[in-house]
């Protein structure tokens, strides 16, 4: 009797061993926890504020007094009569053309020998050919005129900044 007892549990242990080496037989899952979800929040994506139409946004002032070494005149932005910006055409010899009755700023960028941008030390002094065909509007910033076009015509302008001068800009005005 002793050894049909010590025959089950030998075939007892038998049988455990193989279920746990990968017998085809099942098993019994194993109950895992699971944590309770917790309610977040929705939170909206963000929605960038719209700009207002109040034309480029300005860069920081420049402080810099360094030697001026170029000096890059352009067209920044063309207004109608109501203030807002507009585009413009060019004409067949890639001038921009502006309505008469517009606004338009015009835009010096001095740069010294390293290529850092500088206000120079001595005093912008604007030249235009046919003074008589814009009315100056605003001269605060003198980096940043604001003139409007009041004669139909070709206008030059340049500027000059501690000696350098500043690449020509012809515009056309027109009805």
């Amino acid at each position: 009797m002793k050894i049909e007892k010590f025959r089950r549990a030998a075939v007892a242990l038998l049988v455990v061993s193989l279920a746990a080496c990968g017998s085809d037989s099942p098993t019994t899952p194993v109950v895992t926890a699971s944590p309770t979800p917790v309610p977040v929040a929705a939170v909206p994506e963000p929605v960038p504020e719209p700009t207002p139409d109040a034309g480029p946004t300005p860069e920081p002032p420049v402080w810099r007094t360094t030697k001026v070494s170029r000096i890059t005149l352009r067209l920044f932005v063309v207004l109608d009569p109501a203030g807002q910006i507009t585009d413009y055409d060019l004409n067949e010899d890639k001038q921009p053309i502006v309505p008469l009755g517009y606004q338009f700023r015009l835009d010096i960028i001095a740069k010294d020998p390293k290529n850092k941008e500088t206000i120079g030390s001595g005093n912008v002094v604007w030249h235009f050919q046919d003074e008589s065909s814009v009315d100056v509007q605003n001269f605060n910033n003198v980096f940043h005129p604001r003139l409007r076009a009041s004669r139909s015509g070709s206008f030059t302008a340049y500027a000059e900044l501690d000696g350098v001068e500043s690449n020509r800009l012809t515009l056309e005005f027109r009805n």
